[in-house]
């Protein structure tokens, strides 16, 4: 197996650079990916990633000023099965976009995609080697795509605000025996909402953090067994049990909730369950 294989994402790219590799490296969350970083001899050609807040298109319109009709017309016909011209060439062509400001946009994307695919705790990286042919001008080194990349806001940054973080949402669970604390993520590492009991006192960022990994590695666990889609995992301890639930079928939202000896699994699973509906409306409303 490729050493990379396997690695959190920024090790794995790290690493990538380092040996000046190239191929393509696969960003998965389990068994599903969510993204890729492409690379040609250390250099980044190209990155995407699902949850990323914005495509290429944006890009191209926001940046190079590409008038939207314009550039959809050229996209389909750059898709067409007998056309091999690079887009970049096309729209220079044009007379809609300058090289260098097309490298401006694609260098825009990249960055986007980076900001959710390097701070993702849940997702591992798997590789494919390969000979990657591209314009070299059109390439990036690591440093060029991280200057001032704009990361998302994540539990590593959020302050004291963060125990208040639309709790709201999750203002019922507390009413439940044993209740400790609860929260919504996404599998890119972003902490949407956050409600803990009064009792709890818990450290925001650390749980979070140690929740992440523990997920990423029972998500793994699952993959390698062969138990198809998880939907649910759980942790029991002797002070402190663990549960969380996938809240959509893409299985990139999810709700965890902590309780202690008080709480009954049964009724905390029960609990979940009807508050999904209402995670969903949260989800859709942001």
């Amino acid at each position: 197996m490729d050493a990379m294989a396997e690695q959190p994402v920024a090790e794995a790219l790290a690493s990538a650079v380092a040996k000046k590799w190239s191929g393509i490296l696969r960003a998965m969350v389990a068994d599903e990916q969510r993204g890729m970083i492409v690379l040609c001899n250390g250099r980044i050609a190209w990155a995407v990633s699902e949850t990323q807040t914005a495509d290429f298109p944006y890009f191209l319109e926001q940046i190079g000023r590409v008038p939207p009709d314009r550039l959809t017309e050229i996209l389909q016909q750059q898709s067409a099965p007998d056309k091999s011209k690079k887009l970049s060439l096309i729209l220079e062509e044009a007379g809609l976009i300058t090289q260098d400001t097309f490298r401006e946009c694609l260098l825009a994307h990249v960055r986007s995609a980076f900001s959710s695919l390097l701070k993702s705790p849940l997702m591992h990286i798997q590789t494919s080697t390969a000979e990657i042919v591209v314009d070299i001008s059109l390439t990036f080194s690591l440093t060029e795509t991280l200057d001032s990349t704009e990361i998302e806001p994540t539990i590593s940054v959020l302050e004291g605000g963060a125990r208040s973080c639309n709790g709201e949402l999750l203002e019922n669970l507390a009413l439940l025996s044993g209740y400790m604390y609860s929260f919504v993520a996404n599998t890119s590492g972003k902490l949407l909402a956050f409600h803990e009991a009064e009792h709890a006192g818990e450290q925001v960022e650390t749980l979070f953090a140690t929740v992440a990994d523990w997920l990423s590695t029972s998500l793994e666990a699952a993959r390698i067994l062969g138990m198809g889609a998880t939907r649910v995992t759980f942790m029991e301890g002797v002070d402190q049990s663990l549960l969380v639930q996938a809240t959509d079928s893409e299985r990139q939202h999810f709700l965890a909730v902590a309780f202690n000896e008080e709480g009954k699994l049964g009724v905390v699973k029960n609990r979940i369950a009807s508050m999904i509906p209402t995670v969903q409306t949260f989800m859709e409303k942001r």
